[in-house]
C-alpha cells in the first residue's frame, strides 16, 4: 500500500510500515483528524516561532510481534491495546491510538496531556484515552492517545458490551506502564521533579 494522507500533517507511514486493512486506515484517518486539531491548537505554544510545534508518532499501530518485542525491551503493553487498530490479540475491539510526543513546543508533555483532557471535556476534541506515560529508568514520557468509542460504534453495541464501564479515559503510568491511575497533573509534576 502507498503512503496515504491521512490529515494536513499526518501520513499513514508515521503510525505503520505495513499494509492496513480498509477497517484498521478508517481509525487512522479518525485518529490523525484528532491529532491535526492537537496539532493545530499546540502552534500558538512555539518555542521556535520560525518553525511550527510537531508532534511525532513514536508507536502506532502494533502487530503481534511488536506486543513481544515490547515485553523482550522491558516494557508493560497491554494485549488489549487500541493500538492494536483491529487487530486485537484478544477478542475484544480495538480502536486505533498513538504515543506521541511534540517538539518544538513551550509546554511540557504533561501540560499537553491536561490541556488535552480539558479540550476533550470541552467537546473540542474526540479522544477515548488520554494517557501520561513515563519511563522512570530512561526518563523518557509520551502521551498515549486513542479514538473514542463513540466516534466509531454505535450505542447499542457500546451498552451490550459494556464498554463504556470498563474504559478509563484519563489515567497517567509513571512506572512504564505498570500501573494506572486517574491523570493528575500535581502527582505528575511531583513525581517527576
Amino acid at each position: 500500500m502507498k503512503d496515504v494522507s491521512l490529515s494536513k500533517n499526518f501520513k499513514l507511514s508515521e503510525f505503520t510500515k505495513n499494509d492496513v486493512t480498509d477497517y484498521a486506515l478508517a481509525l487512522l484517518k479518525l485518529l490523525a483528524s484528532q491529532l491535526q486539531i492537537v496539532r493545530n491548537r499546540l502552534q500558538s505554544y512555539a518555542v521556535d516561532k520560525k518553525k511550527p510545534v510537531s508532534i511525532s508518532v513514536h508507536s502506532g499501530v502494533r502487530s503481534e510481534e511488536d506486543y513481544k518485542r515490547l515485553i523482550k525491551n522491558g516494557y508493560n503493553p497491554s494485549k488489549t491495546s487500541d493500538h492494536f487498530c483491529g487487530y486485537q490479540l484478544l477478542s475484544k475491539p480495538t480502536l486505533g491510538a498513538a504515543d506521541i510526543k511534540v517538539n518544538n513546543c513551550s509546554l511540557s508533555l504533561q501540560e499537553i496531556a491536561n490541556m488535552l483532557i480539558e479540550m476533550n471535556d470541552k467537546g473540542e476534541l474526540d479522544a477515548g484515552q488520554i494517557i501520561f506515560e513515563y519511563n522512570p529508568k530512561t526518563k523518557s514520557s509520551w502521551i498515549h492517545f486513542g479514538n473514542d468509542w463513540w466516534r466509531i460504534f454505535d450505542a447499542n453495541f457500546i451498552f451490550d458490551n459494556n464498554l463504556f464501564k470498563s474504559r478509563k479515559k484519563y489515567l497517567m503510568s509513571l512506572d512504564n506502564g505498570k500501573t494506572y491511575q486517574t491523570f493528575n497533573l500535581n502527582k505528575i509534576n511531583k513525581a517527576l521533579g
